[in-house]
């Protein structure tokens, strides 16, 4: 049965590979000079963005399905729901100035060298920020999301 707490460890590695694949491509446009590229990196950055908004959403019920479940440590929920706070909001940052961008330089050949930099240097803040919280969200145990009995024995298995 899936219930919110899966439903966000799902959602949840959206933004985490979306923010390193579409950083690869942002590269790829800048190494090849391809202003094609790069705007249609700005342009997904907006999307990712947009679509981070329903992840963030989900951690809150998430949270409030497993808080009181035996085993589970506030604390550590809290610490990446907390990281999570900076990692959605500079996401937010970078798809709004990626926007801005787009709009910006919508008549011209292509978004500035210096604007294309300053969106790739943000974004890896981002990256590193989401990769922080993604190690944070992965210290919380997750028996929620497993098999009905987790306790089963484990048979004719033998260590060499």
């Amino acid at each position: 049965m899936i219930n919110w707490a899966h439903v966000h460890l799902m959602l949840t590695h959206i933004p985490v590979i979306g923010v390193e694949a579409i950083l690869a491509f942002l590269l790829v446009g800048i190494i090849r000079k391809s202003n094609e590229i790069e705007w249609a990196s700005l342009q997904l950055f907006v999307a990712l963005a947009l679509l981070s908004i329903v992840v963030y959403l989900t951690g809150s019920p998430a949270n409030h399905q497993v808080r009181d479940l035996p085993g589970f440590s506030r604390s550590v929920i809290h610490r990446h729901s907390t990281a999570a706070d900076f990692a959605f909001w500079s996401l937010e940052v970078l798809g709004a100035l990626s926007l801005c961008a787009l709009y910006r330089f919508r008549k011209e050949a292509a978004v500035p060298p210096r604007i294309i930099t300053l969106l790739l240097v943000i974004g890896v803040v981002v990256t590193l920020l989401m990769v922080w919280t993604a190690n944070l969200g992965g210290k919380i145990r997750h028996p929620e999301i497993g098999a009905r009995n987790t306790t089963q024995r484990v048979s004719n298995v033998s260590y060499i």
